[in-house]
């Protein structure tokens, strides 16, 4: 195989798991909410200076490098999802949060098999956040 056909079947397989993320994220409805945020960032634009939009611009330029590098890591699209659904459920508005727990409701709340599932999941993420921060700490030492 020549180098210039490995290329093309890298690229390939790059549009591949790109196009994949996509199907998920339109078959989910993320993409459609992804829309209307940039479709509400473009008439917010117009009613912003342009120090803000340049702002905006970015924030959203980062947002676009994330989905992209995510593309080929479906568990991460579908993880996100699961994270904007429960963000959205916690609390409905958010001038109006949840009754505050103190530590005996905390332990009341343990018995909770949704709050386990939750903790599990929340101290699986930081167990691979604590990976992947190990990895980087060596790769920027001496």
């Amino acid at each position: 195989m020549t180098e210039n056909q490995t290329d093309i079947d890298a690229e390939a397989e790059s549009i591949e798991n790109a196009m994949n993320a996509l199907v998920e994220l339109e078959q989910s409805g993320t993409l459609d909410d992804l829309t209307q945020a940039a479709n509400t960032v473009s008439l917010a634009s117009e009613a912003m200076d342009d120090e803000m939009v340049v702002s905006g611009v970015s924030a959203v330029t980062q947002a676009g490098e994330l989905l992209d590098r995510a593309a080929g890591e479906p568990e991460a699209v579908r993880n996100l999802e699961l994270l904007m659904c429960a963000l959205g459920d916690a609390a409905d508005d958010p001038s109006d949060p949840p009754e505050a727990v103190g530590m005996l409701g905390m332990l009341r709340k343990m018995n909770d098999p949704d709050v386990q599932r939750g903790l599990g999941f929340i101290f699986q993420l930081a167990s691979e956040v604590g990976q992947k921060l190990e990895k980087r700490s060596d790769r920027y030492e001496g």
